[in-house]
């Protein structure tokens, strides 16, 4: 894997901003995990908008922690070196791109095929009939 020029990327900035970032899913997650643990018994009335509250909770705080898997990633390729490289093709990722997005683990034309790829996966799940009716 090739290594990027330490010049194009702000190796030093990109830690802090990561270390921000990670602090601040960390401190949400704890948050919402609190509040969740602090409702206790409501009334049966009550039931049916908990539920919907409780699963939109665990829904963002999965979005949470799958953010917190790239960053902890990106923290991994910066203490490797290879941070600022696509994973796909090995060419540097612009600093505009890592400015914005810090996490980024592939430049814009790899991470639109990557995503071209989910969607013909999803698209493919969407799409299967089930065993018992073919």
């Amino acid at each position: 894997m090739r290594k990027i020029p330490r010049a194009l990327v702000d190796t030093g900035a990109s830690r802090i901003v990561l270390l921000e970032k990670r602090q601040q899913v960390m401190s949400a997650l704890g948050i919402k995990f609190d509040t969740m643990a602090k409702i206790g018994r409501v009334a049966e009335e009550d039931q049916a908008q908990l539920s919907h509250d409780e699963f939109v909770s665990l829904h963002l705080n999965s979005l949470d922690y799958a953010q917190l898997r790239l960053i902890e990633a990106a923290l991994d390729r910066l203490d490797s070196g290879d941070y600022g490289i696509c994973l796909s093709c090995e060419e540097p990722i612009p600093a505009k791109r890592l400015n914005v997005l810090p996490w980024a683990r592939y430049c814009v034309k790899c991470q639109e095929d990557v995503g071209a790829a989910m969607d013909q996966e999803w698209n493919r799940e969407r799409t299967r009939v089930p065993v018992g009716v073919r």
